[in-house]
């Protein structure tokens, strides 16, 4: 019986020596599944662990370590697709000296993992013909066995692939191999989230970056408008750089500051505007060329920022000894003006001290206070050049106004020298009186006109009189011309007016009508009542008005196509017809001539 037990339990292992072995492989099994829930337990840990992780490189560096512990492997790398340079590239190296490696995306083992999306178990890696010796030669570690296994998507999409190696031969078995691909697949499962927020949280930084930078270029542009303001509103140079500094100090935090500027001629530096402590003392200061900071700043053209004032060493300790002042921080920019340095825009005293940014929006202040002080000075300048131009224009307009009454005055005067008769002489003796008070009339005339007042002398007109007198002289102005003159007087009744301003009216008209007509023409100076309104038209058949002044004709300084215009004397003439209360019109074809009409209320009843 006991022979039969034995044989049918290998013929020689007694029943306790088959309960020992039984023991054993029930040992090595516990063994075996205590490892496997191990496993199990440490790939779940990693699972939670990935879905926690917010940070890509602290998540894939504690999986690898994990990773490495488990396997009791010697070295890992975690591969990476860069799409942008089509590269395999080492995101996690753990047991290397190499920093980083990169690979072509289908060079070595991982290339071809990532190709055929298949998990490699190399009981020695130098046997297969897609290792890379190279890697080895660079870090110095010789590896034999190695799992590669790929990180896929739940699309399919290959991400990277999981490499862990060791010196050894047939180091990892199917169970290893199982472990890193289930780790791989944890990877693959969050890695595009985790990676978009990465992405997500660097976009958000630059956006926050951009923001800010946003924000301060939009008080730049605040700054600015309100120089812009300040511009606008100063009439004095003294008044705008006021503003300006005070706006300044402001947005920037000083407590003190000062614009100076540069007078060639004088060869220093003068403060035209102070603000702080002790400020109104630095207004009857001045800086010699290059003297102090402020000093070298207009010299040199560069700015000087400092946290306490001795730190440069053109600071100028003596002005500030001298009024009894403490300097701290400064900051002093340049005022350029066309292509040159005309000045320098210092700040003093910030608390926490000036800043870059502070420089740069000081460098924007500057220099929109030098294109305003180039500006103004020019504005000035033309608004001087206007001034003289006016006023040459309007004492040519006087001294060719004054030409009539003078060629008359003139022609009685030879007239007196040969005629013996006493009654001819005082005849032309009182004409030549009657157009010296012309003259003053024309003359008080034109500084009103200059100076916007209305001095009318209205008093009673007898028509035939003054179409007597206006005929005289128009024969006299007309004799030595082309021009046909003719006179038609249908009203000579009494009117009442300004009777000098009325006839330089008449004398501007027929000089105009000359003007136009150098080769010849037909000038008409007519008289009319048309029931309350005394009526003159001015007639021509020249050329008529050129279109480019026809819808601004009686402006000051308007002309065209004369030799000796001024354009003063229409402007003068529609001033004399509002003030009587009346108007001027004109009707012009071009080549078929030009009619003037005034008209203005009579003023006496019809006689």
């Amino acid at each position: 019986m006991t022979d039969r037990i034995a044989l049918r339990n290998g013929g020689a292992q007694s029943p306790s020596g088959l309960v020992t072995g039984l023991a054993e492989k029930l040992e090595e099994l516990e063994h075996a599944v205590g490892r496997q829930a191990e496993r199990f337990s440490a790939v779940l840990d990693i699972g939670t662990q990935i879905s926690a992780a917010r940070d890509v490189d602290q998540l894939l560096g504690l999986v690898m370590d994990r990773l490495t512990a488990l396997l009791g492997c010697e070295a890992s790398t975690l591969f990476m697709i860069d799409e942008e340079h089509n590269e395999l590239w080492s995101r996690v190296l753990r047991g290397s000296s190499l920093k980083e490696i990169r690979l072509p995306v289908n060079a070595g083992i991982a290339g071809h993992v990532v190709s055929t999306g298949k998990t490699l178990l190399l009981a020695d890696a130098y046997s297969d013909i897609h290792f890379n010796p190279e890697i080895d030669r660079k870090s110095g570690f010789r590896t034999r066995s190695m799992i590669a296994a790929p990180l896929r998507h739940v699309s399919g999409r290959i991400l990277g692939v999981v490499e862990v190696l060791d010196r050894k031969v047939n180091a990892f078995s199917q169970e290893d191999r199982a472990l890193v691909e289930g780790v791989a697949s944890q990877i693959a499962a969050v890695i595009d989230n985790v990676v978009l927020l990465e992405k997500l949280k660097s976009q958000n930084e630059k956006l926050t970056v951009a923001t800010g930078a946003l924000q301060q270029a939009v008080q730049d542009l605040d700054v600015l408008y309100e120089i812009e303001r300040a511009i606008s509103a100063s009439d004095e140079q003294t008044d705008l750089l006021d503003r300006i500094l005070v706006k300044a100090m402001s947005v920037i935090g000083a407590e003190a500051g000062s614009i100076l500027l540069m007078e060639k001629d004088r060869d220093a530096l003068y403060f035209k505007t102070a603000k702080g402590e002790k400020a109104e003392s630095l207004i009857s200061m001045k800086l010699s060329t290059g003297q102090g900071i402020a000093g070298h700043v207009a010299v040199t053209g560069e700015s000087v920022r400092v946290n306490v004032a001795e730190e440069s060493p053109h600071y100028e300790r003596g002005v500030a000894k001298k009024l009894g002042v403490h300097v701290g921080s400064v900051l002093c920019v340049p005022i350029l003006g066309e292509n040159e340095v005309i000045g320098a825009l210092e700040l003093l005293n910030k608390k926490t001290g000036f800043t870059e940014a502070d420089e740069r929006l000081g460098y924007l202040l500057a220099g929109q206070t030098g294109r305003a002080l180039v500006l103004r000075q020019s504005r000035d300048e033309v608004e001087r050049k206007a001034r003289l131009a006016a006023i040459g224009q309007m004492l040519s307009g006087v001294l060719h106004d004054v030409r009539t009454p003078m060629m008359v005055i003139g022609g009685y005067a030879e007239l007196m020298v040969d005629d013996e008769d006493r009654a001819s002489r005082q005849d032309a003796a009182a004409l030549i009186l009657s157009q010296l008070e012309h003259l003053n009339a024309m003359t008080r005339e034109t500084l009103a006109f200059a100076k916007g007042e209305s001095d009318l002398l209205l008093r009673k007109v007898y028509l035939q009189n003054f179409v007597k007198d206006v005929s005289a002289q128009l024969e006299i102005e007309f004799e030595k011309t082309k021009v046909e003159l003719k006179v038609q007087a249908e009203y000579l009744g009494l009117a009442r007016f300004d009777e000098n301003k009325v006839k330089r009216v008449v004398y501007n008209m027929a000089r105009n009508a000359i003007d136009a007509m150098p080769k010849g023409g037909k000038f008409v100076f007519a008289v009319e009542r048309e029931a309350e309104d005394l009526v003159m038209r001015f007639q021509d058949n020249g050329p008529g008005i050129p279109a480019e002044i026809a819808d601004k004709l009686f402006q000051s300084f308007v002309t065209a196509g004369k030799k000796n215009g001024t354009g003063l004397g229409l402007a003068i003439a529609k001033k004399i017809a509002v003030e009587h209360g009346g108007s001027i019109e004109c009707k012009s074809k071009p080549g078929k001539g030009t009619t003037f009409e005034m008209r203005f209320p009579a003023g006496m009843p019809h006689e």
